[in-house]
């Protein structure tokens, strides 16, 4: 359907985030097809919810972290290695659609989709900051317009 968040483990396994089939596909390196790693599971009205899954990151301890879509609720899941469910760590009202943990994966920088900014939380999910924009949708140098999936790792401290 649509591929919102593509990322690459240690093991150069390539994670693609299928955002309307509800599901993250782990495709091992030279596969035709993939496997289902996380998913399938949005309208089952349980704590295991998966709905709209966008962007998607590994910390260095092997740990999926996905941003996934209810309605006009975001919120950021967790799967660790070796794991059968997944856990919830942050949930915000917006959509979340970037997702990038700063050098020392110390802070999770999101992407809020509709408020126009990028946010910094703590690894537990607490929140810290406005790192850029939050002054509304625009073109200006304190302004972004509907931040999304496009965050990429740069260890630049912000």
């Amino acid at each position: 359907n649509s591929s919102y968040g593509i990322v690459v483990d240690s093991n150069n396994a390539l994670f693609v985030s299928d955002y309307s089939n509800h599901r993250v596909i782990k495709w091992e390196q030279g596969a035709s097809h993939g496997s289902l790693h996380i998913g399938e599971l949005c309208g089952t009205n349980t704590n295991e919810e998966f709905c709209y899954p966008s962007a998607i990151t590994f910390n260095k301890e092997g740990t999926l972290f996905v941003t996934v879509q209810s309605d006009s609720i975001g919120s950021v899941v967790f799967l660790k290695k070796g794991a059968a469910s997944f856990e919830t760590l942050i949930t915000v009202n917006t959509s979340i659609y970037g997702i990038v943990w700063d050098q020392n994966e110390e802070y999770l920088y999101l992407g809020h989709h509709r408020e126009h900014r990028v946010l910094k939380y703590t690894k537990d999910g607490k929140f810290v900051s406005v790192v850029a924009g939050g002054n509304g949708a625009g073109s200006a140098l304190d302004q972004l317009d509907y931040r999304d999936k496009n965050i990429q790792k740069s260890h630049v401290p912000l």
